[in-house]
Order: C-alpha cells, then structure tokens, then sequence
C-alpha cells in the first residue's frame, strides 16, 4: 500500500487553508503543497463565534456557514493537489478541521469528513482532538509527534515553536518530548486588532507595532493572567479574545504590547526548559519582522526555522499527514 497522504490545516487565524501530500515510504518526502485563501469573510465570521462562545452547531447560523465554506475550500485544495499526482497513491487524507472550541473534556472542530471522504473518493482521518483526549492527551497540541519525528535528534536538546493563532512549542531532549504545550497568544490578539482599528487581516511585518511603545503596565496584567496556567496546557482562543485589556486609545501602543506578549510567553517556554541551544520556528508569526526582533531580544540568542527541512507553511498540515498515517483519528470511509 501507498504511503502518500494528504493533509490539511486550517488554523487559528483562520485566514488560509494549507494543504501537502507527503511520502512516508522512506522517512520523510514533501511531494507537494499548495494554500488558498479562505473566503473573503470567513475569519470575520469565525472570530465573531468565538467571542460569543460556541455551544451548538444546529443552533448557530454563522456556525453552519462556516462549516459550509471550509467544506468546499478543502474539496477544492484537496483536488488542486490531485491534479498533480495519482489519486490511487493517496492512503488517506488528514483532516483536522477548524477548531471552534476546546476544553479539558470536550473538543470541537467543524468541517464534514464524510463529505470530504465521498466527494474526492479517499478516506479521510479526523477528530484527532478528540482521539488524543480519550488517550489521556490534552487534545492540543498536537504537532508536537511530527516535531519529534522530523527534528528529534540523540543527544541534542531543541524547542519547536508553531506560531500560529495560539503558540505552542514541544521540547525535545534527545528523542524524547519532555514538555509539549500551548504557552500563549501567537498571531490572534495582533490580527484581532489589526482588523477592529486599523481595517487589516493583520499587521503585515509588524510594521504598525514597530511604530507604537510597549505599555508596560498592559504587559504586566496579560502576563500575569497568562502566566498563572503553567505547563502543559491546551489553550482555548476564546480565552484570550475575553480578556478585558484589548481596548486601547492608541492602538500602535497595544500593537507593540501584544507583539511583546506573544515573545515574552514564547521566551518563558524557553527559559523553563533551560534555554536549549536549538531553537525552530515555524508558522506564520515567523513572517512578522517586529514579533521575530522581540523574540530575538527577549531570548538572547539567534533564531532558526524549519524551512531547511519543509517551508514554514506547511509544517502543520505535513503534522496532519503523518497523523493520519498514524492512524491517531477516527476513520471515515467513501459511501462511493
């Protein structure tokens, strides 16, 4: 049987869908990958319910149109991919869908594997929030078993970070995960703002930030909110979206502040497993030169990224491609 699988991933900034399929016959081959943009108002939809918290899918009309449109936008990638390769290679395809909400007992993602599984005519594996929670995970992160597998190496100590809308970051001692966490607010508090003042899906470079000043008594408040939940965690977006400090006169300064959060909770990440002499980032914060100045700073030491090995961008769908080679989700069959 083939070993090539497809996965996708649509993350918390919920601005583009990424896809790749990938060759585990022998170690690790990115045959190929490919994005598309979302569409135009589906991050609006999607942060409009978060913030009012999500209970029920049949009771929330916004919920439903979301599902809709990410069911068709993956059908779409899923096929872009095809027209490249022969479909009877692919084993499976991952399918996470998008997480709408997640505690410590339940997880919740939208998006229809059954429609994906019968519309391309591949099987698809997902739910893997929920599979890794009935295995006593945490359910997030879940990138962490594909850091391991691709970047673990004996007797070397290094921390992955994904920067994504939440940033997680798994700790590698040799080849085993010592500590695989949410440690904070990746992109979400900066595109949140950026939308609300300024009109933008987000702060292209952190070059708004860059203009603005750190309020240090901000800082402080968020930090200790934010500091109180230890290690390791599985973060809720709605979390952060509540807090009540992301109202600003000046919001350059707030910019500039929740840029800093974002590199003081990936700094105290590293700091707690002794600063090892590694360091890999991917995700798409690692595109905001002002996020990756702050980080630079508050780590004292040179960054690194993944794209030695595969492009930043699609680290977290290749993560969803060698889980459901795994086999770490529920599996859905075609009806066709």
């Amino acid at each position: 049987m083939s070993k090539y699988f497809i996965g996708l991933m649509t993350g918390t900034s919920a601005d583009s869908i990424d896809g790749c399929v990938v060759d585990f016959g022998n170690g690790f081959e990115l045959i190929h990958s490919k994005s598309n943009n979302l569409e135009k108002n589906y991050k609006s939809k999607y942060e409009k319910a978060i913030k009012k918290g999500f209970k029920n899918k049949e009771d929330d009309e916004i919920v439903l149109e979301l599902e809709e449109s990410l069911n068709k936008s993956s059908v779409e990638l899923i096929k872009n991919l095809l027209d490249e390769i022969d479909t009877s290679l692919i084993s499976g395809i991952g399918f996470p869908g998008q997480t709408m909400f997640h505690d410590t007992e339940r997880s919740y993602q939208i998006g229809c594997a059954q429609f994906l599984a019968d519309e391309v005519g591949i099987k698809v594996i997902h739910d893997f929030r929920n599979y890794d929670m009935q295995k006593g995970g945490l359910g997030a992160p879940l990138v962490p078993e594909f850091h391991k597998y691709l970047f673990a190496e004996s007797n070397k100590r290094k921390v992955i970070f994904n920067i994504g809308g939440i940033s997680n970051g798994t700790y590698l001692d040799g080849e085993d995960i010592k500590v695989a966490s949410d440690v904070g607010p990746g992109n979400c508090l900066i595109d949140l703002v950026a939308m609300r003042d300024f009109g933008m899906p987000y702060d292209e470079d952190g070059k708004i930030a860059a203009t603005g000043q750190i309020d240090q008594r901000l800082l402080n408040s968020l930090l200790d909110k934010i500091r109180t939940k230890g290690y390791p965690r599985a973060d809720d977006k709605s979390f952060y979206y509540n807090l009540d400090e992301l109202k600003s006169d000046n919001p350059e300064n707030l910019l500039a502040t929740l840029s800093e959060l974002t590199a003081l909770c990936i700094s105290d990440f590293c700091h707690s497993c002794d600063m090892p002499g590694e360091i890999l980032l991917h995700g798409g914060g690692t595109k905001n030169k002002f996020l990756m100045e702050r980080l630079e700073k508050n780590i004292g030491s040179s960054l690194k990224f993944t794209d030695r090995l595969i492009p930043s961008k699609f680290v977290e769908s290749a993560a969803f491609a060698y889980l459901a080679y795994l086999k770490r989700g529920i599996l859905v069959e075609p009806r066709r």
